[in-house]
């Protein structure tokens, strides 16, 4: 059939609109899920510095005078199953009262598997020292005090110890202090009294040599001195009238202590002993003890060329014995 419009085109073939092609949805790609790698293996290297043990031998902290040598001593010991090399660190450290004025301790030590002694330093110095498993290794320092050491000086050894892998090391200090001593110091008798009083006017005008004197009655011949050194004491000696010289070595507070505890003036005196006064108005007189009061440490006496005879009471150190008579003592 022809269209009578005339126009030119194609004609349809079938009644309806012509159908737009239907369009698929576009494909979404997914992301690819990522793979976690294996984590590394880590394998933790032992802590060689716990299997280390550094401890004193003795005192950690000694106390020491002047002009003396001492030795302080640690032991280095592993705990590990294998032979190993520990690093040993050591420091000296010097501290005065007085700064400035502090004299140096000479340190020395014998380092692991050496015959010589080594002199230490205020350095820091460090060696290497092996180690067999549960084996100790003795370190041993001397250290001397000087003879211009001041009371309260003081000497550090700070040692330190690492494994041969680092760490944290392990840590003791060492030390001296210095400190006063007693010394005793010969005089002629009788002149004790004399060597003390011009002793302690030199100590007066020289600080931190002597610090206190002790005159014992109970001890004739000597005096005693606390100080630092012999040989500053020594030296304050020097020129004073009936001095005799110093007592080498340290007296110790045990073999003073005795000389501390007053006795009992009376002790010794008896009912009828023949007595010298050698103190108060009737010095020099002899007399016989007729009474002892303990309690006040008195003696009641009666002078043997009195012509009338008068008790005359006087404490127990204004009498010397000269005869020891019978009798009951005094209570």
């Amino acid at each position: 059939m022809v269209d009578d419009t005339g126009d030119e085109g194609i004609g349809l073939l079938s009644g309806g609109p012509p159908q737009t092609p239907e369009k698929k949805p576009a494909e979404v790609a997914s992301a690819p899920v990522p793979v976690a790698a294996p984590a590394p293996v880590v394998v933790a290297k032992p802590d060689l510095t716990k299997e280390l043990s550094l401890r004193a031998a003795d005192d950690t902290t000694r106390e020491v005078t002047a002009n003396t040598i001492t030795t302080l001593s640690a032991v280095l010991t592993s705990r590990a199953a294998e032979p190993l090399t520990a690093s040993l660190t050591i420091e000296v450290v010097f501290t005065s009262t007085y700064p400035g004025e502090g004299a140096e301790w000479p340190v020395s030590w014998l380092p692991p598997g050496k015959r010589t002694r080594a002199n230490l330093f205020a350095r820091k110095e460090t060696v290497f020292v092996p180690l067999a498993p549960n084996a100790g290794v003795p370190i041993s320092f001397e250290i001397e005090a000087p003879v211009g050491v001041r009371y309260g000086d003081r000497v550090e050894v700070r040692l330190g110890v690492t494994g041969p892998d680092g760490g944290a090391p392990v840590k003791l200090t060492l030390a001296c202090v210095a400190r006063q001593a007693v010394l005793a110091i010969k005089t002629s008798r009788g002149y004790e009294r004399e060597v003390a009083d011009t002793l302690l006017a030199r100590a007066e005008e020289k600080a931190d040599v002597v610090f206190a004197l002790l005159v014992p009655s109970a001890l004739r011949g000597y005096v005693f001195a606390e100080g630092m050194s012999l040989e500053g004491v020594r030296e304050m000696l020097k020129g004073i009238r009936k001095a005799r010289g110093l007592v080498e070595g340290e007296t110790t507070l045990k073999e003073v202590e005795p000389l501390l505890v007053p006795k009992i003036t009376v002790e010794g005196f008896v009912e009828g002993a023949i007595v010298e006064l050698i103190s108060g108005p009737f010095k020099g007189e002899k007399a016989r003890v007729k009474k002892i009061d303990q309690a006040k440490e008195e003696i009641t006496v009666e002078l043997i060329e009195a012509v009338v005879p008068i008790p005359v009471t006087v404490r127990g150190d204004h009498v010397r014995m000269l005869e020891r008579g019978g009798g009951k003592s005094g209570g």
